[in-house]
């Protein structure tokens, strides 16, 4: 027993030491999204993204953003993932870590299991089953409201597309819509 005890606590120990990341753990405390981005659709989700900013120290990594798009029914829904250089960032205003230093974990694709045991919500679908933007605006005010952690799986990302065997998960948060401010 007293050898066992011993193995438990040298062996995160000897891994930090040697290097070694533990697997990145998906959170079942958050919501989960599936989705297939386009190249600016009429009706889907787009994707959005600028390698440029790849040489910008205001990012860790540059900005990603997703739109939810439907043409026919008026709805544009936004959501983004930030991560920014805290030491640039707060140069020009408070950081918010939760807002300001969103991640992206990519780990084996059997986390798949897991995640499909909160009941993942398929943007395209949810995107068709709105009957009117106001609809869709009331949706991602109760996002909002649950102050949930927000991870999107992009099936067209090169990591989830290829098959392989990790799978790419992006923290993303709402940020706009198209209501009316007034």
């Amino acid at each position: 027993m007293k050898l066992l005890l011993l193995f438990a606590l040298i062996c995160p120990a000897a891994l930090t030491v040697f290097g070694a990341e533990p697997q990145p753990r998906v959170k079942g405390d958050a919501i989960y999204f599936y989705c297939t981005s386009r190249t600016d659709p009429d009706e889907g989700v787009e994707r959005g993204e600028n390698p440029a900013n790849d040489n910008d120290p205001l990012y860790v990594h540059r900005p990603i953003f997703f739109q939810m798009v439907s043409k026919t029914k008026d709805i544009y829904i936004d959501f983004a993932f930030f991560n920014y250089n805290p030491t640039e960032l707060s140069k020009t205003r408070p950081v918010i870590p939760a807002k300001d230093q969103m991640e992206i974990v990519t780990g084996p694709r059997t986390m798949l299991r897991f995640i499909n045991t909160f009941n993942p919500i398929t943007l395209e679908n949810k995107l068709a089953s709105f009957k009117t933007k106001e609809e869709s605006w009331a949706w991602v005010d109760s996002l909002r409201m649950t102050g949930k952690q927000i991870y999107l799986i992009d099936w067209n990302d090169p990591i989830n597309g290829s098959g392989g065997t990790e799978l790419r998960l992006i923290q993303v948060a709402p940020t706009t819509i198209n209501r009316p401010l007034f």
